[in-house]
């Protein structure tokens, strides 16, 4: 006799109004077991992106709190001085000069080319022969709310010589006005000059004045340069400039042959620009950096001429060469809470993980719901880590944060995991992922290598403890009861 295979278990729906009896089939419990870990899977992936709106919304808090920072630090540049550059001297001597120009004319129908002389005005432009800068930064911090910036003050020196050469530009000697010459010097923001400065040249002393904005970008300040009615002639000079500035000073090496000196009272100086020091020195105390340069390479003659339908050299093509020094910030704040949010998918998923893993190997079951919960701690760290650093040192506020967010988690996790031990290591793990983030910021350029070390060793930990796992035992295995 044929063996008749049992009946699935069935439910049962009563239909009051016709005494019918429906009978639905149920799932076996290995394939509901199966598809609930595929579900899990599912709704954990989900949960990852759901996530990501709030952290898109901290992401969107940083950027407004960055725009803040930096509308604070323009507004103390607007009153106190913003980043200077310092462009010059430069010696402008008018000049006219008579010119054959060629000309056509008709005469019984034959084109006849004839010249004829024409009187031509224009502006001839000299850079000095040897320059020097020399200036020591008072360093201070300006405050507005809870943002501040570095700002200075500075007796800068300018020292060096002009040696005019005209028929460099094809000109005579007797068609420039020596007697008009003025001397450019282009500052970024004159309005932080604190005094007016005076300008000596040949033992003859001149005040700057306010000078126009011309053609080129050339502005600032002008003075009488004072020469002798010859070219070729050393023309010694020297200037100082009482100035104040925020965040940023650089000079202009215009000279043939250049030396720059600046120092200060700062211990994170970032020296930048078209030339680094050749001597520099940096300690807690403060900085001191020389530049030795000299005209070749650089991107503008020593001298050029501007006249009608000839265009002058431009400001921000010397400006482009210039060499300076910034007072960086020893720790960006904003930049490290960015930085640390680039790991929060990272987190994200290693404590997700961790979580599946204990449920497909104990009868422990956690909700969704569960899981976003702990997702939610997980992004308030990034929060709290943004509000608390700007009030406190970083490392202070990472630790703090990183602490309130590994206590929610942990105290959370003993509750839903039902046992010491599981709760400890998810504790332990979150604990030790903060710690290492924490350790790659610091790091910067070897970020992505350790990084990357650290993936795998967390992928090799994984494959090591779930070796021996039976994954179609566990699937196949019906689910216990919570």
């Amino acid at each position: 006799m044929d063996s008749v295979p049992p009946p699935l278990a069935d439910t049962s729906v009563a239909a009051a109004s016709s005494g019918l009896r429906l009978t639905l089939p149920v799932l076996p419990a290995a394939v509901s077991r199966r598809w609930s870990i595929t579900l899990k899977l599912v709704l954990i992936t989900v949960l990852v992106g759901v996530l990501h709106v709030p952290l898109l919304m901290v992401w969107d808090t940083l950027s407004q709190r960055q725009r803040l920072r930096d509308s604070a630090v323009a507004e103390i540049g607007r009153t106190w001085g913003g980043m200077q550059t310092i462009l010059g001297p430069v010696l402008a001597v008018p000049y006219t000069q008579q010119t054959r120009v060629p000309r056509q004319t008709v005469v019984a129908d034959r084109v006849v080319q004839t010249e004829e002389l024409r009187e031509v005005k224009g502006t001839a432009y000299f850079l000095p022969q040897r320059f020097e800068a020399a200036g020591a930064l008072e360093i201070s911090e300006r405050h507005r709310g809870i943002f501040r910036t570095p700002v200075y003050a500075t007796e800068l020196a300018l020292t060096g010589e002009f040696r005019p050469d005209p028929a460099a530009l094809g000109l005579e000697p007797a068609a420039l006005e020596w007697a008009k010459a003025r001397v450019l010097v282009s500052v970024s923001d004159p309005h932080a000059l604190r005094s007016t400065p005076a300008w000596s040249q040949g033992g003859a002393e001149a005040a700057f004045v306010p000078s126009a904005v011309r053609d080129g970008g050339w502005g600032g300040i002008e003075a009488p340069a004072g020469l002798a009615d010859e070219a070729g002639a050393r023309a010694p000079f020297a200037c100082t400039l009482s100035l104040q500035g925020s965040t940023r000073i650089a000079v202009v090496p215009v000279g043939e042959a250049n030396s720059v000196a600046l120092r200060g009272a700062w211990a994170d100086p970032s020296f930048d620009g078209a030339y680094l020091p050749a001597e520099r020195t940096v300690a807690a105390e403060g900085f001191s950096a020389r530049w030795a340069t000299t005209h070749f390479g650089r991107a503008f003659p020593s001298a050029w001429i501007e006249q009608p339908g000839r265009e002058g050299l431009r400001a921000h093509v010397l400006a482009a060469s210039a060499l300076g020094v910034t007072l960086a910030t020893p720790v960006d704040t904003y930049r490290m809470v960015e930085r640390s949010l680039k790991y929060a998918l990272l987190v994200l998923t290693l404590v997700f993980a961790v979580y599946f893993l204990i449920e497909v190997t104990s009868p422990v079951r956690v909700h969704p719901l569960q899981y976003l919960m702990v997702g939610a701690a997980l992004v308030l760290f990034y929060l709290g880590f943004l509000a608390l650093a700007e009030f406190a040192p970083v490392a202070t506020a990472y630790a703090a944060a990183a602490t309130v967010s590994t206590a929610l988690v942990g105290g959370y996790s003993w509750s839903v995991l039902r046992a010491g031990a599981r709760s400890l290591l998810v504790t332990a793990g979150l604990a030790g992922t903060y710690g290492y983030v924490y350790f790659m910021l610091q790091l910067q350029d070897y970020a992505l290598l350790s990084g990357t070390g650290a993936l795998f060793a967390l992928l090799a930990a994984a494959m090591w403890f779930t070796r021996r796992l039976d994954w179609s035992s566990i699937e196949s295995r019906a689910p216990a009861k919570a």
